[in-house]
């Protein structure tokens, strides 16, 4: 009986050696889904190729970059996900859409089913060539010098018109927005603020305050309102407490403002004001951010 429970057990033995392994590692490794496949020409490599690392970073992407003269079927064939191409580039197959144009006249193209994909290109182009770091990067890979730019984003025209009708100058305006939002329509804070210009309001829909127009004028005839509650020692000042409010609250605002002015501080400076709120208080710092960035569109955009 020993001899046959032995024989029993090799047999077993030897039938479970032949069962496949479900849990073994796969001789070809699967391809990366998280990985940008681009190509880019050479001689927009330089300038080109930062822009796509600090979006592979912003998205959390790996990259891998080719240089050269590929076809636009490159990217209807799945070889390639996206192509660094000039904004004349022709033709253009029926399957490929561009994005916005970069100030050197470059276009990132994806296939045209990615429509997802290029909205989110669309709004982080938008973002970055908005800000001030963006600025230093062409000085530095486009012959040392700020680009003038036509457009700061696709609000342009709305920022202008309700930047009118307050008497604002429009890259003001954008600048708060941007600091806002990131012109971001969509944008929704914790607090339950909305859209462009974050308002957060009972007397609005979401779905109202989702219209970019809409936004626009709730946000800037509320500028203009408080630029009224608050006359500083220039129209500047002015602004500046504007700015405060917006971000701070008016009650919070006025409030320092007598408490200021009980202290025997120039309560119609901004700064003076400012120097009651603890250091690195988030309200100065916005007040400085606006401003920067306001004088920042006003050297590189059109009044």
């Amino acid at each position: 009986m020993k001899h046959q429970g032995l024989i029993q057990a090799v047999i077993v033995s030897a039938l479970l050696l032949m069962i496949p392994v479900t849990g073994s590692r796969r001789s070809t490794p699967l391809p990366p889904t998280n990985t940008l496949t681009c190509m880019m020409p050479e001689e927009d490599a330089p300038f080109q190729r930062v822009l796509v690392e600090k979006y592979a970073q912003d998205t959390g992407l790996d990259i891998h970059v080719h240089t050269g003269d590929w076809p636009l079927d490159s990217l209807v064939s799945g070889a390639l996900d996206l192509m660094i191409v000039s904004e004349d580039t022709f033709p253009v197959p029926d399957e490929v859409v561009f994005s916005r144009a970069f100030a050197d006249g470059t276009v990132w193209a994806v296939r045209a089913d990615e429509t997802e994909g290029l909205r989110g290109i669309n709004r982080w182009i938008t973002e970055l060539t908005a800000s001030e770091r963006f600025n230093r990067m062409q000085k530095r890979y486009l012959s040392g010098k700020p680009v003038n730019l036509t457009s700061i984003s696709q609000y342009d025209n709305l920022l202008r018109q309700q930047a009118d009708s307050i008497g604002w100058d429009w890259r003001l305006l954008a600048a708060v927005v941007y600091h806002e939002s990131r012109f971001h329509n969509d944008a929704t804070s914790k607090k339950g603020a909305r859209g462009l210009m974050q308002i957060r309001s009972s007397r609005y829909t979401p779905e109202e305050l989702a219209d970019p127009s809409r936004n626009l004028s709730v946000g800037s005839r509320y500028l203009h309102r408080l630029e009224g509650m608050f006359p500083g020692a220039n129209p500047m000042e002015s602004v500046k407490f504007s700015l405060a409010a917006y971000n701070f609250g008016e009650g919070k605002v006025s409030r320092l403002i007598f408490r200021a002015d009980s202290l025997g501080l120039d309560a119609t400076r901004w700064d003076n004001v400012a120097t009651l709120l603890p250091a690195g208080h988030h309200t100065v710092s916005y007040v400085n951010n606006v401003l920067d960035t306001y004088q920042y569109y006003s050297r590189l955009y059109p009044r």
